[in-house]
Parts: structure tokens; C-alpha cells; sequence
């Protein structure tokens, strides 16, 4: 669907096959496997080991930005499709459909009269409209910086690289102590191998009877 999509917006003729009604079900489609690779099944433990690298990037610029006043004050990513819905599903807000060419998920920080900070989110995904808020969920749009850190929390990784492991199970074991049994045997037999053929290389040769060349009446 994607390259159909890509062909579309820049104005190239499709194949005759290509009718609009098979574009809609393609784009279905297309839908559908963002929200099973992203969702679905573990929603959760997905959400920490895929957007939540890049929402944790993003916590923490917005705590520096809260504590600093160093940091310049606009900073954009540049980013794949996947990329925005892999970060709109760890934050809870995804719609369900593939984002168009130059959308945009836009995070503000707000320092209230009081001196705290507060964060709204924004999504654009028509030139047109003015960008539709986002909520996060169990926090107003204009969420408390304490309250978007504490609601999130649960979806940013520790150690990617660990969680990322796969964790050996009690069939995993079983294979390893296997390969490892055989694998002794294997060189037991061959030092057993190597020791007889030395042995039988080393011994000497052995005594011939030599005629005297005599004959004897």
C-alpha cells in the first residue's frame, strides 16, 4: 500500500488495478498492522520497548527545559511514520489510522502563574485544521509536568538493551546442558582416538627372522 500511497500523492496514474475501492481496503489494512505491531497483544511491554525510547528522550528535554533556561526553545524530530504511531501508542492517544505526509505530534511546556509547569500535546495531520488536542489519559490536556511524568513512567524502559533480551526458559537450559554433554563426549573420544594412534606410531618395529643363507643337508 505504500508505494500506491506514495505514487497517489505525487500525482503518478496507478495501475488499472488499483480502483479506489482496492485503496481503501489496502489502506484498511495498512491500519490494521500498525495497531497489531504496535497494540493489540502486550500493548504495554510494546509501548516501553518501542516509542518509549523516544517519549523517554522526550521527558527528558521537557524536565530540562522545566529547569534550565540554556535550552533553546523549540526542538524538532524528524521521523518515519512508525516512528509517530510507535510514540502516539505508548502515550495512548494513537487514532487508529496511518498519519499522512507531514504530520506532527507536537508537545508544548507551559510555566504557570504559580511557577509550576504544565504540558499539552497537539497532533496535525491536515494542512488545513488547526492541530486536534490530545489528552493524555488520566490528565486533563493541559497536564501538569509532575502528573504527564508520572502518568508515563510505566512506559519508558529501564535498560532497553535488557528488557530487549529474550528470557531463557527451562527448555533453553535443557538444550545448552545437551550441547554441552555431547560436546565433552565428542572430545573424550577424540583425545581416546588421538592416544591409540600415538601409541601405535610410537611402538617399534618389529623382529624378522633372517635366513644365514646356508644350505642345510
Amino acid at each position: 500500500y505504500d508505494t500506491l500511497f506514495c505514487e497517489q500523492t505525487h500525482g503518478l496514474v496507478l495501475p488499472p488495478w488499483a480502483s479506489p475501492r482496492t485503496m481503501q481496503r489496502l489502506s484498511r489494512l495498512k491500519d490494521f498492522s500498525f495497531r497489531f505491531l504496535f497494540g493489540i497483544y502486550e500493548q504495554a511491554e510494546k509501548a516501553r520497548l518501542q516509542g518509549g525510547v523516544l517519549l523517554a528522550q522526550i521527558r527528558k528535554n521537557l524536565t530540562l527545559m522545566a529547569t534550565s533556561s540554556q535550552l533553546p526553545k523549540l526542538l524538532v524530530y524528524s521521523a518515519h511514520d512508525t516512528t509517530l504511531v510507535a510514540l502516539q501508542m505508548a502515550l495512548d492517544v494513537y487514532n487508529g489510522e496511518q498519519a499522512p505526509y507531514a504530520s506532527c505530534h507536537i508537545f508544548e511546556l507551559y510555566q504557570e502563574d504559580n511557577g509550576n509547569f504544565s504540558v499539552e500535546m497537539y497532533f496535525r495531520n491536515e494542512s488545513d485544521k488547526a492541530p486536534w488536542p490530545l489528552v493524555l489519559p488520566g490528565c486533563p490536556h493541559r497536564c501538569p509536568l509532575q502528573d504527564f511524568l508520572h502518568l508515563t513512567e510505566p512506559v519508558v524502559p529501564k535498560d532497553w538493551q535488557q528488557e530487549c533480551q529474550l528470557a531463557s526458559g527451562p527448555a533453553d537450559t535443557e538444550v545448552i546442558v545437551a550441547l554441552a554433554v555431547c560436546g565433552s563426549i565428542l572430545f573424550l573420544l577424540i583425545v581416546l582416538l588421538l592416544t591409540v594412534w600415538f601409541g601405535i606410531q610410537a611402538q617399534p618395529p618389529g623382529y624378522r627372522h633372517v635366513a644365514d643363507g646356508e644350505d642345510h643337508a
